[in-house]
């Protein structure tokens, strides 16, 4: 069989997110696969569902968070039919998110490929977690979304991890088991093939400090208490390291969780409002970003740290393990042990004790392998899966 094009007479809708939801990520993948698909001559349009109830409030939380349900399951539906039957000749639905699978119900003739970015709330809603127990709401919504993804014709899983999420709770399907990593803003692509180093300047609060770092908010599985433990431990063997964080300001229970006691200094450094930049001169200047999540779907921090030069501690679990070129830093052991913590703290201080020959070497290493992860690899992947979809279809 001749292979499928994708010509002027394919359209290929990407289904965006809520915009009132502020989720960054998606933002970010969806801009970067319209992009790449348009500078392939893919005939590519964006959809979002609509705000209408949301301007009077849609937020993430509380009321708000109802107020948006309104837009995403009342009219979205009748929107997104709209703007898909507009759409002449063959056609393509990607919904980026795999949250926003559901929409399947109302895509049911439609060639449908889903985005699986992870399935935590899902098996958190099957009971998986114990720091993660749902409502009943939050579990009706995401049963709703495992329905949505049992519906979609393809499922584009970022990992293997999440790959074998999908094989497990969505089921066996050939079209279902595909992996596309992530890919890296150019911006961090052209950080990691740079020859210069560091050659974004410092921030003024970190000049001249030599800082560890952790970057992520309060979710569960960030497990941010973990890496306050590490660099407790670390501090004490090295008292000019300090931390900075890229996210909420430390309570004084973490703390008292990490060992540490509330009322005595402890040199962390909060930056907020950090774009992205700023961002890469934080990492191009961090001795080494504490990345200590139980799980994820991919990991993008792992990535963004290592373009810019920035050496990752992880646990050995995927897709972490998969994605830290760094071996020596992948810790293995139960993380809840009471010496983890003192281990995990002298694994980095040796590895930030050495040669600098040795480190300038696992910058360059880590850099390279980093700048594999373009977007024109995960453009080039997402076309092939259009093709074969459009293929199968015609059969």
């Amino acid at each position: 069989m001749p292979e499928v094009v994708l010509d002027s007479k394919v359209t290929v809708l990407l289904l965006g997110n809520y915009e009132p939801d502020g989720q960054r990520s998606m933002f970010r993948f969806h801009n970067l696969l319209k992009e790449g698909l348009k500078a392939n001559g893919v005939n590519v349009r964006s959809f979002r569902p609509p705000v209408v109830f949301g301007r009077f409030g849609a937020a993430t939380s509380g009321w708000g968070k109802w107020i948006g349900y309104l837009d995403k399951y009342v009219l979205c539906p009748l929107f997104l039919r709209r703007a898909v039957t507009s759409l002449k000749g063959e056609r393509i639905v990607h919904i980026i998110d795999h949250s926003n699978a559901f929409y399947t119900k109302w895509l049911s003739k439609e060639i449908t490929v889903v985005t699986c970015h992870d399935l935590l709330a899902v098996r958190s809603a099957r009971g998986e977690f114990e720091e993660n127990r749902l409502k009943f709401t939050g579990k009706l919504q995401q049963s709703i979304i495992e329905a949505g993804l049992r519906r979609s014709t393809f499922i584009a899983s970022v990992s293997r991890a999440t790959a074998d999420d999908v094989d497990r709770i969505i089921g066996k399907k050939t079209d279902w088991l595909n992996v596309i990593p992530n890919a890296l803003d150019e911006d961090f692509i052209e950080n990691a093939a740079s020859d210069s180093q560091n050659h974004l300047k410092c921030p003024k609060s970190l000049q001249n400090l030599k800082y560890v770092m952790h970057i992520g908010g309060e979710k569960w599985y960030k497990n941010r208490t973990l890496a306050l433990k590490v660099f407790t431990k670390l501090h004490a063997m090295d008292q000019a390291i300090k931390l900075v964080i890229v996210g909420p300001a430390f309570t004084n229970d973490q703390l008292s969780a990490a060992g540490h006691d509330p009322a005595l200094p402890l040199p962390i450094i909060y930056l907020s409002g950090v774009d992205d930049t700023e961002l890469r001169s934080v990492y191009g200047h961090c001795q080494m970003l504490l990345f200590l999540s139980l799980i994820e779907g991919f990991g993008w921090p792992i990535l963004e740290a290592q373009a810019c030069g920035c050496p990752v501690l992880t646990l050995d679990r995927a897709p972490m393990n998969e994605l830290n070129a760094s071996k020596q830093l992948i810790l293995t052991g139960d993380p809840e042990a009471p010496a983890w913590s003192e281990k995990a703290a002298q694994t980095c201080l040796q590895f930030l004790q050495q040669e600098s020959s040795e480190r300038l070497l696992n910058k360059d290493t880590i850099r390279e392998f980093a700048a594999d992860f373009t977007n024109e690899s995960s453009v080039g992947s997402y076309m092939a899966l259009y093709r074969k979809a459009l293929a199968t279809v015609s059969e």
